[in-house]
């Protein structure tokens, strides 16, 4: 499994906005992050209809946590950036690999079963790191982690 780009970004994104006292603007998340604001926008986006974050358009606008650094894991990012579909869904591929008179939907199973622990197991340690867990390792030289 590859971790896109846009995880990390979303990460920083949450941590720069929940470190900010006011709504911060795109443009100064794009600034500070090096990266096209066309672009960070699209992350915004998705952190704004998964709930992370809200918009608020006024003079003073910009983004603002809609929860607090301890109730934001790393599990809700990853969801708000990929979704919530599980990693594996079959194809049946399994099917042609066999022989028509072994248990093709036995071994198939045991394959998906196998893959949907281990992203039940990836998806638990997601769950276990919050944004303030971050913040709190990063003064402290990383012991938390």
């Amino acid at each position: 499994m590859k971790i896109r780009k846009s995880f990390e970004q979303a990460i920083c994104i949450l941590l720069l906005i929940g470190a900010n006292d006011k709504p911060i603007k795109s443009h100064e998340l794009s600034e500070k992050l090096l990266v096209s604001d066309s672009y960070l926008k699209k992350i915004t986006r998705q952190l704004v209809v998964s709930g992370l974050i809200q918009s608020m358009a006024n003079k003073r606008g910009g983004f603002v946590l809609t929860k607090s650094l301890e109730n934001i894991s790393l599990l809700d990012i990853f969801e708000a950036m990929e979704g919530k579909e599980p990693f594996v869904k079959t194809t049946h591929l399994v099917d042609k690999v066999f022989d028509s008179h072994l248990k093709v939907k036995e071994t198939e199973d045991f394959i998906v079963d196998y893959l949907n622990a281990a992203e039940y197991q990836y998806k638990q340690k997601l769950n276990e790191i919050t944004l303030s867990q971050i913040i709190n390792a990063a003064h402290q030289g990383g012991e938390n982690l």
